[in-house]
């Protein structure tokens, strides 16, 4: 091969590889914040965790933020049709008790609060991830 036609491969080449890092898919990944001390509650506060934002990995990386967080997360899984396609995080309080809804939202970073009074479900709080939610590095 001529110089020209190595010098035409390797330009090719580097586009390519550029355009692959540059058209590449944007995963919902961020950096996680430093690990933070949190003291316990007045009582145990059980969750359920919903994948509602259709984020991969977001159920089990909330799970683990809350479990981080002194609450007891008991249920995860991917949120019905009803409840899916939302955007924001959203806070459920099942039983009335508000205890362990404030340490949820600061280890989640943001979120809705609403009451929905459901005496069949066995938790505290279903805490539904929307589509805003990120997973942080390393969960």
């Amino acid at each position: 091969m001529t110089s020209r036609r190595w010098l035409w491969l390797g330009g090719g080449v580097f586009l390519l590889l550029l355009a692959v890092l540059l058209l590449r898919p944007r995963s919902a990944v961020v950096e996680r914040p430093a690990e933070r001390r949190w003291e316990p509650l007045d009582r145990r506060v059980t969750i359920e965790v919903l994948n509602s934002g259709g984020v991969t990995g977001a159920g089990r990386a909330g799970m683990l933020l809350l479990r981080r967080a002194g609450l007891d997360v008991v249920y995860v899984a991917n949120a019905d049709s009803a409840l899916s396609g939302r955007d924001r995080n959203q806070i459920l309080v099942r039983r009335g008790d508000t205890t362990g809804v404030g340490r949820a939202l600061d280890a989640l970073g943001d979120g809705e609060v609403v009451t929905a009074n459901d005496p069949a479900r066995l938790v505290d709080l279903t805490i539904l991830l929307g589509k805003r939610f990120r997973v942080p590095k390393g969960n």
